[in-house]
């Protein structure tokens, strides 16, 4: 299956394209094997972390939050865990700071690891 535009935004850390692509109507909770792009967005701001040892960011994930990612869908067609799991397990402590305040923002989501 190819991957689509906003995938290949987040995979290529194209913050400016994603906006683009999420204000012409990409759906920002679409999946790709199974990730939503939230959860794509974590996986490579993890890895980059992994890779060289920075520290961490969250241009994506701030992004995809602002235009609408809701850090408690799960992944896999809601079979999988959410972003929020992904990032307390991996020690993504500034995405857990910015779903923190989402949680706050959106108090009537249900939380679903």
């Amino acid at each position: 299956m190819d991957v689509s535009p906003a995938h290949q935004a987040v995979e290529m850390g194209l913050s400016k394209e994603l906006y683009e692509l999420l204000k012409a109507g990409a759906d920002v909770h679409e999946e790709h094997d199974g990730l939503t792009l939230l959860h794509h967005a974590l996986d490579v701001e993890i890895d980059a972390v992994r890779q060289t040892g920075a520290e961490f960011h969250a241009d994506m994930t701030t992004l995809l939050l602002l235009m609408g990612a809701d850090p408690t869908r799960r992944s896999h067609g809601g079979r999988g865990v959410s972003s929020e799991h992904v990032a307390f397990v991996e020690g993504h402590w500034l995405a857990l700071l910015h779903f923190e305040e989402w949680k706050r923002a959106h108090p009537t989501s249900t939380l679903v690891s």
